[in-house]
């Protein structure tokens, strides 16, 4: 676990981590391109990532729904008719009487004009496209909710390791306060303070603690075969050290083209929007087909029937086509309408998936430019409480500033490590939207 100690020598450790994964999204978008070697560290391995996405049901259900457009697109391919065969047999009487026993055999099919053939061969390649699609994005939403949790369970671990090392220096400083009151060099009431501030920092030591291993425990549950996160705290430091430093400069605000070219490569193929379209394009295609319907199919058959007793034999041919009428007008006029919902839903869709993206691609721009003035002020008031803990120990200073500049070192460093792994799962979450980051086997990209 990194001590606070560790963190104060070394001021520039988090701010050079956070140029590396800027750095890193500036210089290089190709496709393949994945987070640095040291960041990879902060995340779980890809393949164990990959089995466990692959295992959770909501993907497993997806995946299902794959083999399943794949028979309806078949079924379309084949069409909705049937062969039918078809046997009778009927007893009548003549007029003197005369028995005859007369028995029928026949054999039928509806026909689909060949317009309609060609409408269900696109609609079905559509369905197995839908599949993959679903498929895809189920697998894309379930590597969201994995990263997010990550992280929430990262971010609890940290904050619990950093007031651990707080109280640590609360009992520390409890013991310097305790040796001067009996001293005589300070007060009985800085006893009662530096105890109070002891009980406040480990009360708050054991809150994180309790809420780490709740997140943990929620991420094991969720996530069997995930490795823990807190086995990965110390990798900061490792990110830090493996970069060199750099300008505050270069640390600040993106260009918009930046922010431009990081959007358009995560709307490059999103499937998401991808499905959207293609369940759009679905409908206005079934709404043709359902057009296509006022027009009935023919029904072709042929039948054969014999008459025993006269040894008499007929064999014929016959056509019949519906009557078409107000239902498949309606049917028409309903696929129609659900073809404008697709076409608005697909609208909508576009709408906020074109803001996610600019979204994720100004959290990378935003928690740089935030990051620099929190590791300022971490570095201050670290340098500060470091100050008025000589100056107390001296009796330069009272216990009340100490206690104050602790404070306010510890929020500023609990700011600037939550201001890191926003960093890091910023550009994790623009790698992933851009397919970059936990691509699975088996998922075409399109």
């Amino acid at each position: 676990m990194v001590s606070l100690g560790v963190w104060a020598q070394r001021p520039l450790a988090v701010l050079c981590m956070a140029l590396a994964c800027t750095s890193a999204v500036a210089a290089d978008v190709a496709p393949d391109r994945d987070l640095p070697a040291e960041a990879v560290a902060l995340l779980p391995p890809a393949q164990t990532v990959v089995q466990v996405l692959s295992l959770l049901p909501q993907v497993r259900a997806a995946q299902a729904q794959v083999a399943a457009a794949q028979a309806r697109s078949v079924r379309l391919q084949v069409g909705p008719y049937d062969w039918v065969a078809k046997a009778a047999t009927n007893r009548h009487r003549d007029e003197v009487g005369e028995r005859f026993t007369e028995t029928e055999i026949g054999l039928e099919t509806t026909l689909r004009w060949p317009g309609k053939v060609k409408a269900d061969q696109q609609l079905g390649a559509l369905e197995t496209n839908i599949g993959t699609l679903v498929h895809a994005d189920a697998w894309h939403e379930a590597a969201r909710g994995l990263l997010g949790d990550w992280f929430d369970a990262l971010r609890a671990a940290r904050t619990a390791a950093v007031l651990h090392d707080q109280a640590l220096l609360a009992t520390q400083q409890l013991s310097v306060t305790q040796r001067r009151v009996q001293a005589g060099e300070a007060p009985p009431l800085e006893l009662l303070a530096a105890q109070a501030e002891e009980a406040r920092i480990f009360a708050s030591a054991v809150q994180a603690k309790a809420r780490a291993e709740v997140g943990l425990r929620a991420l094991r549950r969720q996530y069997p075969s995930l490795p823990e996160p807190d086995a990965h705290t110390t990798a900061l430091e490792a990110v830090a050290m493996a970069w060199p430093t750099a300008k505050e400069g270069e640390a600040h605000n993106a260009s918009t083209t930046e922010v431009s070219q990081w959007a358009a490569q995560i709307l490059d193929d999103n499937h998401e929007l991808e499905l959207a379209e293609t369940r759009a394009r679905q409908a206005q295609l079934q709404a043709q087909r359902s057009q296509m319907e006022q027009r009935a199919d023919p029904t072709l058959g042929v039948r054969a029937t014999r008459e025993s007793s006269r040894q008499s034999q007929q064999l014929g041919v016959y056509v019949s086509l519906p009557l078409g009428g107000a239902g498949r007008q309606a049917d028409a006029q309903a696929a129609i309408a659900q073809a404008e919902v697709a076409e608005q839903t697909l609208a909508q869709v576009r709408q906020r998936v074109e803001t996610e993206a600019w979204r994720t691609a100004y959290a990378v721009v935003e928690a740089r430019a935030t990051w620099l003035p929190l590791e300022r002020a971490r570095e201050r008031t670290q340098r500060s409480a470091a100050l008025q803990a000589r100056a107390y120990e001296l009796g330069e200073s009272p216990l009340a500033d100490l206690l104050l500049a602790r404070r306010n070192a510890l929020d500023a460093t609990l700011a600037a490590e939550t201001a890191v792994l926003d960093s890091l799962q910023s550009q994790a979450r623009m790698l992933l939207d851009s397919h970059q980051l936990w691509r699975p086997v088996g998922i075409a990209e399109h």
